[in-house]
């Protein structure tokens, strides 16, 4: 039981309460109503995006599966946990060298301590309800008022403190960035998506890709993410890309260093070269730098992509 205020004990939850604070706001139109899957850590996950593929929505299922409260997944700390990521976030910045790392390692440890506070906030508010239920009156709704303030406040606090990638780039970059998402978009949806992986039988593993958040960085368009098989994600900022192995082990990598390599695939293509899997593969592109291989079932969409991401690299 926790005392919520004077006179008023509650049953408060110890298990991680997901929400998209620090994600977006009430206020934010775009993606709204798309449901957000929180990923390693608090502050990194993804919108989930209409889509009929049968593979994209078993991958959105075993997504939402983990975020199940379970006795044993809280007993064995499996469920995000504040304290360990705000540790890890500490320990990261002990040994980071780069100023740009360090910037946005500082701005998430700044935004965790928020998100932290209004986490618990969350669970109390939820211990409220249950202890209402049916028999509301004038004292409970004015205490769940007083925690629902609090939680508005701190969404403010939250914005004041993340990394807006808007406050880090020219007008002209962002714009182009914008139109680079937009068309990163349409490139998502793309009923397939395979990354060329030399390490598993068969060597074309399907992937998804989509927008996200990362870090609690801010976006207004929100940033997109591709994935590999091998369980690295790759944050496309304005200015460079995140290749991320986790909340606090990234690589920033600027867009100067990197290329997206386009090609469109014939019919003719050896038999030796595209597996059976890959029937109606159309296109692929390659990117040197991260040495990863994707390949896609249409054409039209990888290449409007590839186009707004040269122009996007033309205004830095």
């Amino acid at each position: 039981m926790v005392k919520v205020t004077e006179g008023l004990y509650v049953k408060v939850t110890r298990h991680f309460h997901y929400s998209d604070f620090g994600v977006r706001t009430n206020g934010e139109q775009r993606y709204t109503g798309r449901r957000y899957i929180q990923g390693w850590a608090p502050g990194t996950g993804f919108f989930v995006r209409d889509s009929e593929s049968h593979t994209y929505r078993q991958f959105v299922r075993k997504q939402v599966s983990r975020q199940r409260p379970r006795y044993w997944r809280f007993l064995l700390g499996m469920e995000p946990d504040f304290v360990k990521e705000i540790k890890a976030v500490g320990d990261a910045l002990a040994v980071c060298s780069d100023s740009y790392k360090r910037q946005l390692l500082e701005s998430y440890q700044n935004a965790l301590s928020v998100a932290r506070v209004e986490e618990r906030m969350q669970r109390i508010i939820r211990g409220i309800k249950n202890k209402i239920g049916h028999k509301s009156n004038k004292f409970f709704v004015s205490v769940l008022s007083h925690y629902k303030s609090k939680v508005a406040q701190l969404e403010a606090d939250m914005k004041s403190v993340e990394y807006d990638v808007k406050d880090h780039c020219s007008p002209a970059t962002y714009a182009a960035y914008t139109e680079m998402v937009e068309a990163f978009i349409k490139l998502a949806a793309c009923r397939r998506v395979w990354h060329y992986n030399d390490e598993v039988k068969g060597n074309f593993v399907q992937v998804h890709f989509d927008l996200g958040v990362f870090d609690y960085i801010r976006s207004e368009n929100f940033l997109p993410v591709m994935r590999d098989s091998l369980g690295v994600h790759y944050y496309i900022l304005p200015d460079c890309v995140l290749v991320a192995h986790s909340s606090v082990d990234f690589e920033i990598v600027p867009h100067s260093e990197v290329s997206i390599i386009f090609q469109e695939l014939s019919i003719e293509e050896p038999v030796e070269v595209l597996s059976s899997r890959l029937g109606d593969a159309a296109s692929m592109i390659r990117i040197p730098r991260f040495n990863v291989t994707y390949y896609f079932n249409h054409v039209r969409p990888v290449v409007c992509f590839t186009e707004a991401y040269e122009k996007l690299k033309a205004t830095l």
